[in-house]
């Protein structure tokens, strides 16, 4: 299956679609990067729009798919695979909070909420497949979820959506969504884990699941060496280092990272001796792990936070 162009035209992207389905009634299933590349093209064409532009891109371009439709999709260690129908579930049924900004609450139980902090700048970005796993992982634990999308990827110093500039204003509103749930955490991947780790030692919401996620900004750091030099330009004040945060902190942090990525060590480490931190190292080189783990994988590592005698709960 030939790779969409960035700019690819409505007439080609129906041709890979209808090609998916050939494949679909020839074998049983189409590859999930058939889909993948459809979402991408879309995401890149239509996100200036809004995120219910981009919905409604899909739900276009997708139309003659039928529910039973299956997409295989091979990882690195298995096979994952999803119904058109359970894609269609995911994309329909959040509850936009906060229009255009990607902000959606799926209501699937009242055991707990997930607050998602996703950078929703990119396909791989604003509606990842560890999003979608995630999704299903929360489903089998009767919790909800909720997916904050940060347009400009400044969450952590200027807010997101419709407090955009008001930062304390945003973080009061996430606490009123969390405050009907017995449990709740935030989930941060790779640069989200930032403001994950930062909202969970200043919010009332203090439990957090990261995957690869900042902690401070190390001179180690070659990789963002140039943004991160911008970014002290454009906003000399904003936060570099969330272990001081956590002084007088009561909650419990998670932080998964690949063993043999050099930085992403540095980061778990940097937090590792701070009471109600475990530090999880996972054997691959692979820095987004968040995105590949299975929902399995992510339904542990929630049911691992949730048990930890030193998460915070209601009672």
């Amino acid at each position: 299956m030939d790779r969409l162009p960035p700019d690819a035209s409505r007439a080609a992207m129906r041709a890979h679609v209808d090609e998916c389905l050939k494949r679909f009634e020839r074998t049983g299933a189409t590859p999930f990067f058939g889909f993948w590349q459809i979402a991408e093209v879309l995401w890149k064409q239509r996100a200036g729009a809004g995120i219910d532009a981009f919905f409604a891109a899909c739900e276009d371009v997708l139309g003659q798919l039928p529910d039973e439709l299956v997409f295989e999709g091979r990882f690195k260690d298995r096979i994952e695979r999803t119904s058109m129908a359970e894609l269609r579930r995911f994309a329909r049924t959040g509850e936009v909070l906060l229009p255009r900004d990607g902000a959606r609450l799926y209501r699937t139980g009242d055991q707990g909420l997930a607050v998602m902090l996703a950078r929703s700048n990119g396909p791989a970005r604003g509606a990842e497949w560890g999003e979608f796993f995630l999704w299903r992982a929360l489903q089998e634990l009767g919790m909800s979820l909720l997916i904050l999308g940060d347009r400009k990827n400044l969450i952590f110093q200027q807010g997101f959506g419709s407090f955009y500039g008001r930062l304390n204003d945003g973080l009061r509103w996430i606490e009123a969504q969390a405050q009907p749930y017995p449990f709740a955490f935030y989930v941060g991947n790779s640069a989200s884990g930032f403001p994950a780790l930062q909202f969970a030692a200043t919010t009332a919401v203090p439990n957090a699941i990261t995957f690869s996620g900042g902690t401070h900004h190390p001179p180690e750091e070659d990789r963002v060496m140039v943004m991160r030099d911008r970014m002290n330009a454009r906003m000399p004040d904003r936060p570099l280092d969330v272990k001081p945060l956590f002084k007088g902190w009561r909650g419990a942090a998670h932080l998964y990272y690949p063993a043999p990525h050099p930085v992403d060590v540095i980061h778990a480490r940097h937090l590792e001796d701070v009471p109600g931190v475990t530090v999880f190292p996972l054997d691959t080189e692979i820095h987004q792990i968040f995105p590949i783990s299975s929902t399995a994988q992510l339904r542990a590592a929630v049911e691992r936070l949730r048990d930890d005698p030193a998460a915070a709960r209601k009672d």
